[in-house]
């Protein structure tokens, strides 16, 4: 029996040495990491792929002399002969960038993509996650892009001369109809999503296909990650609160939970605010995707997350001349199911369901307004590439929506209405040659609320100008609803409209990027009133217009500095609307006609850590004092902020750890965003004024994540 117990655990030995771990991180030339990067061991099925941060770890029976290999889309194949008798930890690959110019002509007029596998990329998803001055925010990260205007208190995005209702956010084909947290006056809000949690996604400025629709500006498409590369868990622990997650691999399915509670009253106590807040700001989220390769080609999707905030503050409503307790409450749930797969050679299927849930309350004083907002719908596509060179894609959608609004304000009133959008949109590109590429579609919708068919062209293309540059040109016409809070009043209101002509021309060569994009768009059909929250019809009608004009332009260089990674976007825009209760067309309060970004990134090998920086630039915004005769004339002052984010890799007790800090606002800039005044004169006849400024002059995060 003794025998028989050593001969086991001598065996038990041997199988426990067979698994040798192998970690490490993959690089580009630059130093940036690189995610999404396949590891394995060659002749075997052992490996893994890279997370957000080029980081990789797996185990393997491999032994002896082995080749580790490196595989990425844009990249050299990397091989590395390793001895496998013991662990290997520290690895340090250095992929180099395939290259290659613009071999085909590629249409991309109004359209930025951040993913690991578009032949036109600009940006990756690191590059959304680690963007200082971006907070990790998706919204923050495409606010440094040309297209985007700088307005600090709102944290949403606002895209040429737009509205930040204008831009539409979609996750897997799917419409997310309330992609913001909850919003305080006067103070930003940021998005619902972690960059984490997807492999690529495209931040179009205008032309976009005809597939999406009910946005007049812009839209951001998101685009989840596939399977989990493997089992692991990881802590997060942050000034603000705790993060968690578990992701779960089998050999076609994969499943990841996370949740999060963040809280800012030690972020509050720590740094001075200029905010009086009863309640600190919390969050409660969780959030699970279920991924399942359902054959070769074939893949299912289950997205679902929920997140519940609650803040309070004492509101200083200057126009009211009065202190007010503003509480605000709201849960969100959103989910979406969505299913990809090749029919055959030259067809593809793809289906999606989604549902969006969204609940808020807000009370000031003793005043109660509770708004929900109900949205599902479904969406089918088929794309055909049996025409060489050629590919069709048509399909349909339903989109179901349920507004209601209770108020408790002097009295109890009720305002709901139902909408239910029917659409169908057809697209077909055309690669002529290797030089020319066009692309033309249709797009037809009907909204049962407003009853009214409507359908619209996009045409777009795009040829070769040299071996490493190309011209691209893109003229659509693009209708969205009126918003909730005039439908709620009225269904006498037609779509607001946009047209939009696009004119890009990018060059790309050796790690380096130029793109300049001029555009016009013109705005007809938009909502006016003579009374804001009237809730007479006939306060509202069509009568609004307006048009944007700009040019933006964008250069990122990879190169020049060695390791270091930068991009300059630049944007000058000419805009103007007569709309809501303007009595004129004049520039509206969000737009500044200068807009400046530069990012900068660099990878320190020897310490395994890599700092960013980012300077933002506005010019003033326009806002009207009511004791000049002019309306709209004077301006804020320049806007200015200086970022600094540090994030170091390392292992802490076999750990893998990453430690991270960013703050805002370094030089501490006195930054104003606009003017609020009182409705009524002084003794002196003159109306008092108080400046919309940041709730803080400076944002310090630390973040702290193991890897379990």
């Amino acid at each position: 029996m003794k025998t028989r117990l050593i001969l086991l655990l001598q065996f038990l030995m041997l199988f426990a040495h067979a698994q040798v771990k192998i970690s490490g991180v993959v690089l580009s030339e630059s130093g940036s990491p690189i995610a999404g990067v396949n590891i394995f061991i060659q002749g075997t099925y052992d490996g893994t792929t890279t997370d957000s941060l080029g980081v990789f770890t797996f185990k393997t029976d491999a032994s002896g002399e082995q080749t580790l290999i490196a595989s990425c889309v844009g990249f050299e194949t990397y091989g590395k002969a390793l001895n496998l008798t013991e662990d290997v930890s520290g690895l340090k690959i250095v992929l180099i960038e395939e290259i290659s110019e613009l071999d085909e002509v590629i249409i991309n007029a109004g359209t930025f993509e951040a993913s690991d596998k578009k032949k036109s990329v600009v940006l990756k998803p690191l590059d959304v996650t680690l963007t200082a001055g971006a907070n990790g925010d998706i919204f923050g990260a495409f606010g440094k892009l040309p297209g985007s205007l700088t307005v600090g208190e709102e944290g949403r995005l606002f895209v040429r001369g737009g509205e930040s209702y204008e831009t539409k956010t979609f996750m897997d084909g799917m419409l997310v109809n309330t992609p913001y947290y909850s919003k305080m006056p006067d103070l930003p809000t940021r998005g619902r999503f972690s960059p984490i949690l997807f492999n690529g996604s495209v931040f179009s400025t205008g032309g976009y296909s005809a597939e999406y629709g009910q946005a007049l500006s812009s839209i951001v498409a998101l685009n989840t990650v596939a399977l989990e590369p493997e089992t692991k868990s990881s802590i997060s622990v942050l000034s603000v609160g705790l993060q968690g997650s578990h992701a779960k691999r089998w050999k076609n399915t994969s499943l990841s939970i996370s949740g999060e509670y963040l809280n800012t009253t030690l972020s509050n106590k720590l740094f001075k605010q200029n905010v009086e807040w009863l309640q600190e700001p919390a969050i409660v989220g969780s959030t699970m995707l279920f991924r399942h390769k359902t054959s070769e080609t074939g893949m299912l999707k289950s997205f679902a997350t929920f997140n519940y905030d609650t803040s309070s503050l004492l509101y200083d409503n200057f126009e009211q001349a009065a202190f007010q307790e503003v509480s605000l409450g709201n849960k969100n749930l959103y989910s979406n199911t969505t299913y990809n797969e090749m029919l055959n050679e030259g067809w593809m299927i793809q289906t999606g369901v989604a549902f969006n849930i969204d609940q808020e309350n807000m009370d000031i004083d003793s005043d109660e307004i509770a708004t929900s907002r109900n949205s599902s719908q479904f969406k089918l596509t088929l794309s055909n590439y049996s025409i060489k060179d050629v590919t069709t894609t048509f399909g349909a959608e339903a989109l179901i929506y349920k507004y209601d609004q209770d108020i408790e304000m002097d009295g109890n009133f009720k305002l709901s209405f139902n909408n239910n959008l029917f659409a169908g949109f057809a697209e077909s590109e055309w690669k002529v040659t290797k030089k020319l590429a066009l692309k033309a579609g249709v797009r037809t919708e009907y909204n049962s609320l407003i009853n009214e068919l409507n359908a619209v062209p996009r045409f777009s293309g795009a040829v070769k100008t040299g071996k490493s540059s190309q011209l691209s040109a893109a003229y659509g016409k693009f209708f969205q609803n009126p918003g909730d809070d005039y439908l709620k009043f009225t269904d006498e209101l037609a779509p607001e409209t946009s047209t939009h002509s696009i004119l890009t021309w990018q060059y790309k060569k050796d790690s380096r990027t130029l793109r300049i994009e001029a555009y016009n768009k013109n705005y007809t059909n938009l909502v006016k009133f003579d009374e804001e929250f009237s809730a007479e019809p006939g306060n509202y009608n069509n009568s609004g217009s307006g048009y944007s004009r700009g040019i933006d332009v964008f250069w990122r260089d990879q190169k020049q500095f060695g390791k270091a990674d930068y991009w300059i976007s630049y944007s000058w825009i000419d805009s103007k609307r007569n709309y809501r209760d303007y009595p004129i067309k004049v520039t509206p309060h969000y737009v500044s006609k200068h807009n400046l970004s530069v990012v900068y990134k660099q990878y320190f090998t020897k310490i395994n850590s890599f700092i960013s920086g980012s300077y933002t630039f506005a010019s003033g915004r326009p806002y009207d004092n009511p004791n000049t005769p002019e309306f709209m004339v004077r301006k804020t002052k320049t806007y200015n902020d200086v970022s600094f984010g540090f994030t170091h890799l390392f292992y802490l007790f076999n750990t893998q750890t990453v430690a991270h800090v960013i703050v805002n606002n370094v030089l501490g800039f006195n930054n104003v965003f606009g003017y609020n005044y009182a409705q009524t004169p002084d003794n002196n006849g003159v109306y008092q004024s108080q400046a919309i400024v940041p709730g803080q002059k400076r944002l310090i995060v630390f973040l702290l994540s193991f890897q379990l």
